[in-house]
């Protein structure tokens, strides 16, 4: 054995001292090795979160589709909303200049002059016919106003209206209804926010003009 172990020494060689310059490229070699493998390591984390985020999601919407017990039910079909108007047959006095077929349900004429008419809920306190918080009043664009209104049109038993919104804002919501002399009426809402256009449209075809009823200034 010693014998085959000197002649395989004798053909290789003396190793020879390692340079000062084999060293560095060794050490330099094991670090991009190092970095490789860090770099490697890292992708290979990386696409396996992902892949794992992906079959989470994957099995999170099939689950729910899937599984019975597990399944969210479909949000039901917004509905149109439902009216609060209420309106119902009006059996009072008739005042001069308008009259009235229907008010909301609780609702009552509460007062008159030449140029409007309010309607306000059953024992409403404020009487002053002149004041509309809280109330609805009706009357003939003022005499001062030639505009045409606009907004949303709809049709008032068979003439042209308007549904829209005045300056100031607000649940407040004015019906126009254009009249045979071309005149419109109008018909201010305080408080519509339960109103439909339907609501509107039955409020207004309700509404008549009559000869002594007088344009308002201002």
């Amino acid at each position: 054995m010693k014998d085959l172990q000197d002649r395989l020494s004798m053909i290789a060689g003396s190793a020879g001292d390692t340079s000062a310059q084999q060293a560095d490229a060794d050490l330099a070699r094991g670090k991009r090795a190092l970095g490789r493998r860090r770099v490697l390591r890292g992708a290979g984390a990386s696409a396996f979160a992902v892949a794992a985020l992906a079959a989470a999601v994957v099995y999170g919407t099939t689950n729910q589709s899937a599984a019975p017990g597990n399944q969210t039910a479909a949000a039901p079909a917004a509905k149109s909303p439902v009216s609060t108007a209420r309106l119902v047959a009006y059996h009072g006095e008739q005042p001069k200049g308008f009259t009235i077929d229907k008010v909301p349900d609780g609702w009552e004429l509460q007062g008159v002059n030449e140029s409007v008419l309010t309607i306000a809920p059953k024992g409403f306190k404020d009487k002053e016919v002149n004041s509309f918080v809280g109330k609805i009043a009706v009357m003939l664009q003022s005499k001062d106003d030639k505009r045409t209104p606009t907004g949303t049109n709809v049709t008032v038993a068979g003439r042209p209206g308007v549904i829209n919104t005045p300056t100031d804002g607000g649940a407040t919501r004015n019906l126009w209804v254009q009249q045979p002399d071309g005149i419109w009426l109008l018909a201010q809402i305080w408080d519509a926010s339960g109103w439909t256009t339907a609501d509107f449209v039955e409020f207004g075809a309700g509404l008549h003009v009559l000869e002594g009823a007088v344009q308002g200034v201002g």
